[in-house]
Parts: structure tokens; C-alpha cells; sequence
């Protein structure tokens, strides 16, 4: 299943730009997640969030925006593969 998101805000700036759309495709048990995907995931006090996996260990992700002010693992730590709901195809 493919969906469309469109970019909120700079976490992602110079990658993905305000209002900029991307097109993603639905992840499932057999989608590789690796260091420098980017993914839509649900963090549980944020809600809908699209970041860069930095790195992962035991089906964890680290999640970081290019921002260093971003909302990302550094406050809320690793994500599980279960929040992860899309990977980023590309950007038009």
C-alpha cells in the first residue's frame, strides 16, 4: 500500500522541506528497516512522526531529524519495528 505524506516543519530541512511531499509505501514483517531509511512511525506523545534511522539494535530504532533541535530518540528514545508504518519511497 502506498500513501502520501506531506513534510511539517524543518526537523528533516535540508532532506525533506516544510510542505514538501513524499510518497511512502506501508511497512510489513518482512520490510528491512536500515540505517539511513526514513520512516513514518507513532510515537506515543507526538503521534504521527517521519525521521532518518540512525542506527538499530534488537529490532529497536534510534530516529533522528537533521534539526539538532528535533523532537526524536534523544527525548523519547528507541522505537520498537511494531510503531514503524511506512518507509519513505522519495520526495516529489
Amino acid at each position: 500500500m502506498l500513501k502520501i505524506f506531506q513534510i511539517s516543519g524543518h526537523s528533516l530541512y535540508p532532506l525533506y522541506k516544510d510542505k514538501q511531499r513524499v510518497l511512502c509505501r506501508k511497512v510489513f514483517k518482512h520490510t528491512k528497516i536500515k540505517p539511513q531509511d526514513t520512516i513514518v512511525f507513532k510515537e506515543a506523545t507526538h503521534g504521527l512522526m517521519i525521521k532518518q534511522v540512525k542506527h538499530s539494535k534488537n529490532a529497536q530504532y534510534f530516529v533522528q531529524g537533521t534539526d539538532p533541535f528535533s523532537q526524536d530518540s534523544r527525548d523519547f528514545g528507541y522505537i520498537t519495528f511494531q510503531a514503524i508504518k511506512y518507509k519513505v519511497l522519495f520526495k516529489f
